[in-house]
């Protein structure tokens, strides 16, 4: 999460916020534990393993630690379990997050733009992903129609990651005044609009829904699942009237795998307790399938 060289590979010359700092600790704390446990983790990626699982996948997630095993039923099994949990002190995790929007610390990226003068204020925001998942995890035909119907009356957000080429192309589909620069501060539109267009693969969807904004996704369906954020924002999607009490009461189960040192009490015995978890249910699956192919006598 941390790794400069790793950073610089995949960021080029964006920065992380300084706010993710924060959550040194937790990474340290956590490779520690897996290592301990004979896991193996990884940062960042996401793949479908065996339900007996050899790899833990972690990244940031709304300046969260988010901690999840490379197994799409078992991260969507955990978010589900944690959702339901009346056994974790409820914290409030929504305050923390509209906190990171108001101190202006919520961007993933340092050196945000902030010069709005020249941007009038449009009710719809449309959130695009990095120019290699638009075309892989967005429905052109789904931005076509929502920049239709709601022409002279929307923004088009580009990813930081979003080379100018690609850039090109997405003013030439919805017209350059619908395009918002790349750079510029997303969270000031997100605060302004009323309706957000976003992915399953943005921790946008998590701030729209404290927001109180109404949300809806753009993404290519069958694509949906393969995200590190999909076990967290496929509820959120579903359950926006009840979002705030929703995010509150999972965050808060250690089952989640969600950390964050600025809202648990106690979050390495949250570690603890969820890693015990998170074991006990891969032990369950031992031995059901296995992963390598079994060699063909000739």
């Amino acid at each position: 999460m941390f790794n400069k060289k790793l950073l610089a590979e995949r960021l080029g010359p964006l920065t992380k916020s300084k706010k993710l700092n924060d959550l040194k600790p937790v990474e340290k704390y956590i490779v520690s534990k897996c290592k301990k446990e004979g896991l193996a983790y990884s940062y960042d990626v996401i793949a479908e393993e065996m339900p007996y699982f050899k790899t833990m996948g972690y990244t940031e997630y709304g300046t969260n630690f988010m901690f999840q095993p490379l197994n799409l039923k078992l991260r969507v099994e955990q978010i589900l379990e944690a959702s339901n949990d009346d056994t974790s002190e409820v914290l409030d995790w929504v305050s923390y997050l509209k906190n990171n929007i108001k101190n202006k610390v919520a961007n993933k990226y340092q050196n945000r733009q902030d010069n709005f003068i020249e941007f009038k204020e449009k009710d719809n925001l449309v959130i695009l992903p990095g120019s290699n998942k638009i075309k892989t995890n967005c429905c052109i035909n789904r931005l076509k129609s929502i920049a239709k119907e709601h022409k002279g009356n929307i923004y088009f957000k580009p990813h930081p990651i979003t080379t100018h080429a690609v850039i090109g192309e997405i003013k030439d589909l919805f017209g350059e005044e619908a395009i918002l620069p790349r750079d510029i501060d997303m969270y000031y539109f997100l605060e302004k609009a009323k309706k957000i267009y976003s992915t399953h693969i943005s921790e946008s969807v998590l701030y729209a829904i404290v927001l109180g904004k109404d949300v809806e996704p753009i993404d290519v369906y069958q694509n949906v699942h393969q995200g590190s954020f999909y076990s967290i924002n496929n509820p959120l999607y579903d359950n926006q009237k009840n979002g705030i009490e929703w995010i509150n009461k999972t965050f808060s189960s250690y089952k989640s795998g969600v950390i964050n040192p600025n809202v648990d009490k106690d979050w390495k015995n949250k570690v603890d307790l969820y890693i015990e978890y998170i074991v006990a249910k891969r032990e369950k699956y031992k031995g059901w399938f296995i992963d390598t192919p079994n060699k063909v006598k000739k």
